[in-house]
């Protein structure tokens, strides 16, 4: 385990906790009568929210049982840009097979969006000379 993981299962949390945000949004707007796909996708999109803070807890008490884990999540920096740049690639591509409107399309949207951001900060890290990252 590193501070790296730490960084990118908050990201990746963070990222769908927006997506279902705005998948709730998008529910309100609708008569009940009409809602009830919209809540199954926001349904499935919970319990993946929900593993993602499983795996956030199990991350977390390794790090107290460790060394690691002695900064705060946003200041470790972000990972190399190839590494980013071929994640976001297969993001893209797992975007480009779901079906608009799904929670499986949702939370790929929500891995392009946080990659490409994830690669914005290691670019600007990167250009400025190694600084520290802000989330």
């Amino acid at each position: 385990m590193t501070e790296q993981e730490l960084r990118v299962t908050s990201d990746s949390f963070l990222a769908r906790v927006e997506r279902l945000q705005a998948l709730e949004e998008q529910k309100r707007e609708l008569p009940a009568a009409d809602a009830a796909d919209l809540a199954r996708e926001v349904e499935a999109l919970t319990r993946e929210v929900l593993a993602w803070a499983e795996r956030q807890t199990e991350l977390a008490e390794k790090a107290a049982e460790s060394s690691e884990g002695t900064v705060p999540i946003a200041v470790i920096p972000p990972r190399p840009l190839h590494t980013v740049l071929e994640e976001w690639r297969v993001a893209e591509r797992r975007l480009d097979g779901e079906q608009p409107g799904t929670a499986g399309f949702e939370s790929a949207r929500a891995d392009v969006d946080r990659l490409r951001d994830e690669y914005a900060r290691a670019y600007n890290v990167q250009s400025h000379g190694g600084g520290t990252a802000k989330p």
